[in-house]
């Protein structure tokens, strides 16, 4: 990978987005962090990105909260083309239930079972099926 690579992470807990970050920016990547729906749709209108990794729940006082599932909505809706990945600590089994009925091709990933080289094998994969 290299840096003209371009990521997006919407992700609430700076804990998950140093880690999200890490990963990325060692395998090359410009990455850029929103930690709110709002940032993340201004994110998204300011620039371009191969990859977004979005948190589902991005308000860790309620687990109700489902504003990145809103994210994926608006991508799923404008951006059909871009790479998304779910990552997850909020109910995985059903946060991946609903991802799956808004998009199949969309994995989701468990925050409790984290492996980074895991991680970047779905980033390679997903951006690799993009280049077909």
């Amino acid at each position: 990978m290299n840096s003209s690579l371009r990521a997006l992470i919407v992700e609430d807990l700076e804990f998950w987005q140093d880690i999200l970050c890490e990963g990325l920016t060692d395998a090359g990547y410009w990455v850029r962090v929103a930690s709110s729906y709002v940032e993340a749709l201004e994110a998204l209108a300011q620039n371009e990105f191969d990859l977004v990794v979005i948190d589902p729940v991005l308000d860790d006082t309620n687990r109700r909260n489902r504003d990145g599932l809103r994210v994926l909505q608006y991508i799923l809706d404008d951006r059909s083309g871009l790479c998304v990945i779910v990552v997850t600590s909020s109910d995985p089994v059903r946060i991946g239930h609903e991802v799956r009925q808004m998009s199949p091709d969309v994995p989701v990933l468990k925050k409790d079972e984290w492996d980074d080289d895991r991680f970047l094998a779905v980033v390679r994969d997903l951006l690799a099926g993009k280049e077909r």
